[in-house]
């Protein structure tokens, strides 16, 4: 990459109010606000609506609750790399993600159409309850100022010159 442009770092949030603990990615994206240098997509209804929006990004930061990752209230940081993922079956990617098509699915559409962004990262709170409830599991709700620290770490340290 060269050194004469800054780095594109992209920040979006997937998640629906009204199935528990899939608030977390939006509860944590209200949490981390603007970032200077960041283009923050805002809450995505699918990790598919990634398409197009993260084009040409060096580093792209989805925030989503995730299941069966670790323990409820958990938070992780999954690198999305293809090359670790091309024989992931659909039922460890329903347990990953909350939605039917993963980030990782948004991804191989992306690398076949070749507008995959360079590096994927998604910030996971670990949830536990993904009913028609609207608001957060304690657990889910204690994780997203954690969650937030993170987004907050990750992309400070992609835009430093």
């Amino acid at each position: 990459m060269s050194s004469d442009r800054s780095r594109r770092v992209v920040v979006a949030a997937v998640g629906s109010e009204f199935r528990g603990d899939d608030a977390a990615g939006p509860a944590v994206l209200d949490r981390v606000g603007e970032l200077k240098g960041v283009d923050i997509l805002g809450v995505l209804a699918s990790p598919l609506d990634l398409l197009g929006a993260w084009d040409g990004a060096d580093l792209v930061i989805v925030v989503d609750a995730v299941e069966g990752i670790d323990a409820p209230g958990g938070v992780c940081v999954i690198d999305v790399d293809m090359a670790s993922a091309p024989g992931e079956s659909g039922r460890t990617r329903s347990r990953a993600s909350s939605h039917g098509l993963g980030v990782i699915d948004a991804l191989r559409i992306a690398c076949a159409m070749g507008t995959a962004p360079e590096r994927v990262l998604v910030v996971g709170v670990s949830g536990e309850d993904f009913d028609g409830s609207a608001g957060l599991s304690p657990a889910a709700s204690r994780a997203v100022e954690l969650a937030a620290q993170r987004v907050l770490e990750l992309a400070d340290g992609a835009t430093a010159p």
